[in-house]
């Protein structure tokens, strides 16, 4: 969008309230903002669900979630006339219809991207062949849109593939076959369903190409409570979504080691259903696993936030009791029976969450995954998958604990047990991985491909660690 025409000058309703003001519409796909104008101070809401009109050009554009803030100007714009201002800020531009209430605010069906997704989701679509005159033959395939469904919605990824048509000028021929998301509700939905539910698959492309991954662009069809006589779909944009545009985003490379669609496709729909059903559970532990991608820190505190999810996974996924209820209870009985009356409180507080596993507990089971198939190859993968070279299962559950009681608690006595730069770094990336794998194992995709990922990147973390102890004995310095 060029400057010149980010400002967009109409009449704009304040909902709720019956007035019309006079403003300016500062057009920013992240921050839009407008400013209205009034010759009189006015009794405004300092929250208001939407502010909505037409521009002179006859755009429509609606503010949905919205907070105003007042004062006083004078500019050349007005002759330099004292004027009240308005300045409305909101979550959501809704660019293409006027809604009068948040209640109005359904949609049908919504259409977006994602950062990465055409790499993501490749299938050639053109064939090229040489004829018997050679000539060249030039052929687009129709590639099958692939689809979810479930009682909410259809989530559906749909190929476009089309000319650039500059040919005829340039003489040379571009054809590109781009990627678009679907969500189709079965029922009129609010933007905001909607919204949660575009995060729910951006998190899914983050898990699978284990990188960031942002929003390109969302585009809805509304569902209007009166008929139109033409339905357009609106462009929605805003502070409140999360765009790629000024974010430094990694392109994907072939040589990356990710899942990719063609990984999942044959079991795409369980895939997904497994995704949307056990995300809102594991909410958690997927927010505090791609906050690496996401949040420039410490490497303490992403060490800290991949203990955290790996301890908050065990206890949403795992048995969170090492004794039988009943057996608890009375070993619980006998134990405060057996002290003083004054500090049996005492005692019973600190015995309130004995029966949990402990961090150790739980750190010993995730290390040691089992799989589903005999395969002596694949037994021997799961005996090895999380190691670091040269050091046993104990010893790093041993690392791992003084390392998050440290830099919890900060007790000097265990500063020389924690782990510090590049020691610290490789269980960053262990912990990563086993991270990844179970989140992966929690959507069905085939054993098989989850291992042998796992296990090439676990071989990168050997290598690094052999490269660098390598160069430590050579006594090599760059």
């Amino acid at each position: 969008m060029a400057k010149k025409d980010n400002l967009q000058f109409g009449s704009w309703h304040i909902g709720g309230t019956g007035l019309i003001l006079n403003g300016i519409l500062n057009l920013d796909e992240e921050t839009g903002e407008l400013d209205l104008f009034s010759d009189e101070p006015l009794s405004l809401p300092y929250n208001t669900d939407v502010v909505y009109g037409k521009t002179y050009q006859g755009a429509a554009f609606t503010l949905y979630g919205c907070s105003i803030q007042g004062g006083r100007t004078s500019s050349f714009v007005h002759d330099y006339e004292s004027k009240y201002t308005y300045k409305i800020s909101c979550n959501y531009i809704l660019e293409g219809a006027n809604f009068t209430a948040e209640q109005e605010i359904l949609v049908k069906e919504v259409y977006f991207s994602v950062t990465n997704l055409n790499k993501w989701a490749f299938q050639n679509a053109v064939d090229i062949k040489l004829d018997d005159s050679s000539e060249y033959i030039i052929t687009t395939n129709p590639i099958d849109d692939i689809t979810h469904k479930n009682e909410e919605f259809e989530f559906t990824i749909r190929y476009i593939t089309l000319a650039d048509y500059n040919y005829r000028f340039t003489s040379s021929l571009k054809i590109s076959t781009n990627v678009q998301l679907i969500l189709k509700f079965k029922n009129p939905t609010s933007l905001k369903r909607a919204h949660i539910l575009i995060y729910k698959v951006r998190d899914f492309f983050s898990l699978c190409i284990n990188s960031n991954t942002y929003i390109d662009y969302i585009s809805a069809a509304p569902h209007y409570i009166t008929p139109q006589q033409v339905e357009m779909p609106i462009k929605v944009y805003g502070q409140a979504i999360e765009f790629g545009k000024n974010e430094k985003v990694e392109e994907l490379k072939n040589y990356h080691s990710y899942i990719s669609l063609e990984h999942i496709k044959k079991d795409f729909n369980t895939c997904m259903k497994n995704w949307f059903e056990k995300s809102e559970k594991l909410k958690p532990v997927i927010d505090l696993y791609l906050s690496l991608n996401y949040h420039r820190t410490s490497y303490e505190r992403h060490f800290l936030n991949l203990v955290q999810a790996l301890e908050a996974y065990h206890r949403l996924t795992r048995k969170n009791q090492v004794l039988p209820k009943d057996e608890h209870v009375k070993k619980m009985e006998s134990i405060i029976a057996n002290v003083p009356e004054e500090h049996q409180e005492w005692v019973k507080g600190k015995l309130a969450f004995s029966d949990e596993p402990s961090l150790h507990e739980r750190l010993e089971e995730l290390l040691t995954p089992t799989g589903k198939s005999d395969s002596p190859d694949y037994e021997a993968k799961y005996h090895h998958l999380f190691r670091l070279r040269n050091k046993k299962k104990i010893e790093i559950i041993r690392d791992i604990k003084n390392t998050r009681n440290y830099n919890t608690h900060f007790d000097e006595r265990l500063l020389k047990k924690s782990l510090k730069g590049e020691e610290l770094y490789q269980l960053i990336l262990l912990l990563s991985l086993m991270m990844e794998y179970y989140l992966l194992m929690e959507l069905e995709i085939e054993e098989n491909i989850i291992v042998d990922l796992t296990w090439k990147k676990a071989g990168e973390i050997s290598t690094r660690n052999s490269l660098i102890e390598a160069t430590r004995d050579s006594n090599i310095t760059f």
